[in-house]
Parts: structure tokens; sequence; C-alpha cells
């Protein structure tokens, strides 16, 4: 395929078919053991072993810094990365920035899986970026990493000038459950009369924690990301099961209006698509500024795999060209 041939949507939709290394990446990903196998230990261990193949190829940065954040109830390492599109110490001081939350069910992930993602978004947008290392579910359950990445969030803007960055343009960014905790992030901005982000990247954001949008059952099995991984990923990061209905975490109900512009990606053959869907329409309907881009012929987590589907390095490019339009001085 090539990138004349990538195929976009302004409404999440799927296509006839996927594309062929989606395809290929479903399939392998099929014959795997499943997450619902194992322990959380047990499926880090197997992703660290595996790795991923189909990674974005590394960019190179004018310099990466890891930092330890201070939160409420310790420290969150941060991953700083600061584009070679900033050459010199003038032009790095008071530069724009976005913060990156990575997916993984909040029972996966971290900074080094996605080093190559945030590599391309910082060279991509001229941004400097910093990626949260947050700390995972089980151990952390779903309100208590909300409140961790807002305390991270408060302390970029308290600290902007230690880390050469303009809080004025700072925007916020996250993939899947990442994106879930952009959407608290920036709601609590709001909810606590902080300084809002001036741009939000929800990249197939998991917004329904009841699993109720028709894609989650039209694709249960076979794409990637399957329901009972879903399921396993909510077992762990829940309370307790009833918890998804709590309103606090119900932020397709929540009262949206006044927050910031937005970029939301989905993916047509994504169990997520309908409820990145649903978030746009009500984005809208609250009038916030908002593009919806998505890949019709794509899976779930399809930038993690940019190094060999070419809708990856498109929606990469596409959110570094819509970062750096956001940020302009």
């Amino acid at each position: 395929m090539t990138e004349a041939s990538i195929l976009t949507t302004a409404k999440a939709q799927r296509a006839e078919a996927l594309e062929a290394v989606a395809q290929k990446v479903a399939d392998s990903a099929a014959r795997l053991p499943q997450i619902e196998e194992g322990t959380p230990e047990q499926i880090r261990a197997f992703r660290k072993e595996r790795g991923n193949p189909f990674a974005p190829a590394a960019r190179k940065m004018r310099a990466v810094e890891d930092i330890m954040v201070p939160i409420g109830r310790g420290e969150v390492r941060v991953r700083h990365y600061i584009p070679k599109t900033i050459a010199d110490e003038a032009a790095a001081a008071n530069a724009p920035c976005c913060l990156f939350f990575h997916g993984g069910g909040y029972v996966l992930g971290d900074v080094d899986e996605y080093d190559t993602v945030t590599q391309h978004i910082a060279a991509n947008s001229g941004c400097h970026v910093l990626s949260v290392d947050y700390e995972l579910a089980p151990a952390n359950k779903i309100k208590q990493i909300h409140r961790d990445g807002f305390d991270v969030y408060r302390w970029v803007l308290k600290n902007h000038a230690s880390l050469d960055i303009d809080p004025e343009r700072l925007a916020v960014a996250g993939d899947s459950a990442g994106g879930n905790l952009t959407v608290a992030v920036t709601q609590a901005c709001k909810a606590h009369g902080i300084a809002a982000p001036k741009f939000q990247v929800l990249i197939y954001p998991s917004v329904d924690l009841g699993m109720g949008f028709a894609s989650v059952n039209e694709f249960a099995d076979g794409y990637f990301l399957t329901k009972a991984g879903m399921s396993w990923f909510r077992g762990h990061y829940l309370e307790s099961p009833q918890q998804a209905a709590d309103a606090g975490l119900a932020f397709l109900s929540h009262d949206l209006t006044d927050l910031p512009p937005a970029l939301v990606i989905t993916a047509g053959f994504d169990p997520l698509r309908d409820e990145g869907q649903a978030y746009v329409d009500r984005l809208e309907e609250s009038g916030v500024e908002v593009e919806h881009v998505c890949y019709p012929d794509q899976i779930h987590a399809f930038i993690s795999f940019a190094g060999g589907i070419k809708a990856g390095d498109d929606a990469l490019q596409r959110i570094g060209a819509a970062l750096k339009q956001a940020l302009s001085a």
C-alpha cells in the first residue's frame, strides 16, 4: 500500500477488508497466547521478550532525558524528548510541549515500549514531548492513575521554566487507555479550575468502561484487541465490576463545554471505534472544535505498528501537523 492509497473517513466506519499488514498483525496476534490466559506479570514479560517487529523506526532527537516527577503519593518517571528541529538553546527555551500517556489497558505498556512512537510525535511536531511512565494496574486502580496523571500535568505547569517549555503551548495526548487518561486530565482541569491544555489528541480512546457499544461485539475476536482482553484489562484496573457505572468515570455523560480543541483518531476494525465516534459527537454537540480521522481498514493500536503499517505513519504525521498548528506561537 502506498501513502496515496491510505484510507481515511470523517466518520467511524469499517472498510470492506483490513489493509494487508494490519491483517497480518491481527492474524499473528490471534495465534499467540491471549492476554486473558496469563497474569499481568506473565504478559508483560512475554511482550518484552517478543518485542514489536513493526514498531516505528527510531528518530534522532536533540536530547532525551528521564526525569523523576513528584506526585501526591511518590514520584513517577517521565521521559523528556527534545527534537532535532529545536536546534539551539534559544529555540529550546519556552518551546511548545505535548504530555503523552501511553496505552496498554492500564495494565501493560511503558515509556520504553512507546519510545519510537513518542520520538515520531516529537520529530513531526517540533515540540518537546513528555512521556509519562505512570504506575499500572492491578497495583493501582483507575482513579488513582487518573490522579497521578493530573498530578504530573500540574507539576509540568508549575515547573515549565525548568523544562524550557511554554505553559501556554501545552497539549495532552494518549492512545487507548492513555486516551482515557488524557480525557480524565483534561476534564479534571475544568473541574478544578486549572489552566487547560491548549490542545488534546485522543488516539482510539477508551471512554465507555461499560463496553456497551456495538463495535465491542462486532470485533470481539480476531482484530488484535479482543472483547475478552478488554474484560481482562477492566478486571485489573477497576475496584469492582460495578465501578464501570461510576458517574465520575462516565466521560460521555459529563459536561464537555469549554474543553480544548481535539484531534480524535479511530480505526474501522477496532472494538473501541464506536465509543470514539460517540465522544467526537459529544464534543461537537458541546461546541468544542474537533477533527475526527478514522482509518477504516485498520485495527486498534495501529500507530504502534507504523514501521510496517503505512497508515500508522500517516497518523503520526497528522498528529505532528495538528500539534504544530495548534501550538504555534
